[in-house]
């Protein structure tokens, strides 16, 4: 895209600073804001640093680049906006990283990563290509089934107890379900960081290995892989998976019926939980929901709200390059989060991502809180028979 595919809307924002706090409750919404205090790194400021640029009147430069990538696109300002600039600001961001990217300014040193392993084994982190599944029994690739598991690199590679968990549970659920041998990575993170021409690769090669086949349901335990695979393929790049796309929660809350005759018989001590909504499937494509209905279904767990939920959920600080690029102001992001679940007395914080669960516990360490954070999924297999 680039800015030339954003133009028209470089005109929209009207500088009326509602984008910087939660609207008529004023309280904290912008990570880079809350952080830097001043205008380009705000929403409105980046989306008029994006028409000055566009219309050349100045030139680019490190400390532009800087503003650019510090930001988790976690699109809490569109909410908060209330004029037509809310429904494009991260089409806007996006655009600028592309831009940056296409002028050889960007992305961040670490972000180049990304994309020098992608190019060698298929994933972020570098990790050998045949690793992905190791030690998978070959019972769980079955082209017949009628659900798809879609894992995911940090589910994979780094998160492995998230993939452990969700297993189990499909096979008590008496799910047919397969996961794709020749899966690689979803492309968010060169997406997400302005590398949004090389992930095309990635983006023709799941659709494609997705639609060959016969399941009619898609399942990912990732927000950032369900975004990518729900939405961003057919945004970016206008090719579309030709099944239903799910995030495991959504499908669970579907089977909830057979799951509660699952679960644990007797009585259970009460046990104080707190959900953390993910940017990626929470503001970016609705779903908020589905993982309460699950949640509160469990025995023994009561679901204490934090301040900021849902919409005006405050960012966990991992995404959009932040996490690699800038580790300790993720870190710094996902602090505020815990203190604020904190405030709840809840023993769990419950998640949906597997990139939200890791920077939440980086912050439990560093602030060496006692709330343990762990993803729906894991909770959920606890309380199974």
């Amino acid at each position: 895209m680039g800015l030339e595919g954003v133009k028209e809307w470089l005109h929209y924002c009207g500088r009326c600073n509602s984008c910087k706090y939660i609207y008529r409750d004023y309280k904290d919404s912008c990570p880079a804001y809350n952080k830097y205090y001043f205008e380009p790194y705000t929403a409105g400021g980046k989306i008029w640093m994006a028409l000055d640029l566009y219309q050349e009147r100045y030139n680019w430069s490190p400390s532009i680049i800087e503003k650019i990538f510090a930001c988790s696109l976690c699109g809490n300002c569109e909410i908060q906006c209330q004029q037509e600039a809310g429904k494009h600001a991260l089409d806007i961001f996006e655009a600028l990283r592309e831009e940056a990217v296409e002028r050889g300014l960007g992305p961040l040193e670490a972000h180049k990563k990304f994309l020098e392993n992608l190019n060698k084994v298929d994933n972020p982190y570098g990790d050998p290509k045949e690793d992905r599944f190791k030690g998978v029994p070959e019972e769980y690739f079955n082209d017949d089934a009628e659900v798809i598991y879609y894992v995911g690199c940090t589910s994979a590679y780094r998160e492995k107890q998230l993939f452990e968990s969700v297993i189990p549970i499909l096979q008590k659920l008496g799910v047919s379900f397969t996961l794709l041998k020749e899966e690689v990575c979803c492309g968010s993170p060169l997406i997400t960081t302005g590398q949004f021409k090389a992930a095309k690769r990635l983006a023709e090669h799941n659709v494609n290995l997705i639609n060959s086949k016969s399941g009619e349901i898609v399942i990912a335990s990732c927000a950032g892989c369900l975004r990518t695979l729900h939405s961003q393929y057919e945004r970016k790049y206008g090719i579309k998976i030709n099944k239903e796309v799910l995030h495991l929660s959504e499908f669970l809350a579907r089977k909830l019926k057979r799951l509660k005759r699952l679960y644990k018989k007797g009585k259970k001590p009460v046990e104080k939980a707190t959900y953390h909504d993910p940017c990626h499937i929470g503001r970016h494509i609705g779903i908020f929901e589905e993982p309460r209905k699950v949640l509160k279904s469990l025995p023994g767990v009561e679901l204490i709200e934090m301040g900021r939920i849902k919409d005006n959920a405050w960012c966990c600080g991992a995404g959009a390059g932040v996490k690699s690029g800038l580790k300790e102001w993720a870190v710094e992001i996902s602090e505020e989060r815990i203190k604020e679940a904190e405030e709840t007395n809840a023993k769990y914080l419950v998640t949906t991502c597997p990139f939200c669960e890791r920077n939440l516990q980086d912050a439990v360490e560093k602030l060496k809180s006692s709330i343990e954070v762990i993803d729906l999924c894991q909770l959920v297999l606890k309380k199974l028979e």
